[in-house]
């Protein structure tokens, strides 16, 4: 099974969901808000969390084959987060721009980073920042 990775220094709560088919995705959105919550997050950003979370978990289904998703929390200097990552070999040989532009136009603004880690296979790692202008994620 494949460990978390990323650029950030990790932190709990590290949580893992594999993914297999379409009932797993609702799995995932709960891990997502789970993960997302227990960080400190506000309801709307773990929601937002989740929706990432769900759209990487119904690509992933779409290959047939498992996956392996993993939910933690990141810290960079004094910004934390929640971080999701899953190694896809699907997307092995593919062109790393396109795979980031492909991620974005269908994230949108859901998370605020997207970084893609080594080629083969690559690791798809996904995050969203904690805000302290958001009175309910300063004060956790």
């Amino acid at each position: 099974m494949s460990r978390p990775k990323g650029p950030y220094i990790l932190q709990p709560p590290v949580m893992t969901v594999q993914v297999e088919n379409a009932m797993d995705i609702m799995i995932v959105r709960n891990t997502a808000r789970r993960a997302a919550g227990l960080l400190g997050f506000s309801p709307a950003h773990q929601a937002q969390m989740a929706s990432a979370a769900a759209t990487l978990a119904e690509l992933a289904v779409k290959t047939g084959d498992m996956h392996v998703l993993h939910f933690s929390g990141v810290l960079n200097n004094n910004k934390q987060g929640v971080q999701l990552s899953a190694t896809l070999p699907w997307l092995t040989g593919v062109s790393t721009h396109n795979v980031l532009i492909a991620l974005r136009s269908k994230l949108g603004d859901l998370v605020d980073e997207i970084l893609i880690e080594g080629e083969a296979p690559p690791t798809v790692i996904m995050i969203m920042w904690r805000s302290d202008e958001d009175p309910r994620e300063r004060d956790q």
